[in-house]
């Protein structure tokens, strides 16, 4: 079990099965994996449209995703609203060009769910999903411990 745990958690074969199943989005688009994140990101998450907001809760580098909204910006596929109350704020917002990658990647990504949960009962599923938010508070606790110590 250890193993199979361990390679779980390293995500190597969901990374693979990942990239095999958005690699038509990426070369019909020209665009990259974090540009598909952050899109399918503010896609689900309308009250949370800044890049501060994206690095804070997608755990990214600032680096990756400022160079990846400015590439969907110049691209047409994110537009970019200063805040009326914060000048220093600007939020994203997905123009109807970019609704076509957004819908294919929907697709994408619930026939990526449909393999991961196949065989899969209800009850398993919430199962999953309690001992994964225990685990990813493990983690998170213990990266907290670090910074202290």
């Amino acid at each position: 079990m250890e193993n199979n745990l361990e390679i779980l958690l390293s995500g190597k074969h969901f990374k693979k099965l990942y990239e095999k199943k958005y690699f038509p989005i990426f070369k019909k688009y020209d665009i990259t994996k974090i540009e598909i994140e952050i899109l399918l990101f503010l896609q689900h998450n309308r009250s949370y449209d800044t890049a501060r907001d994206i690095v804070e809760l997608k755990s990214y580098t600032k680096s990756h995703v400022s160079k990846a909204i400015d590439s969907l910006i110049k691209n047409g596929y994110l537009i970019g609203k200063l805040d009326e109350h914060d000048r220093r704020s600007i939020h994203l917002e997905i123009p109807p060009r970019a609704q076509p990658i957004v819908q294919e990647a929907l697709q994408l990504r619930n026939s990526l769910l449909d393999i991961l949960f196949k065989n899969m009962s209800n009850e398993e599923k919430l199962f999953l999903d309690q001992i994964a938010r225990k685990i990813d508070c493990n983690i998170k606790e213990a990266l907290e411990n670090e910074k202290i110590n």
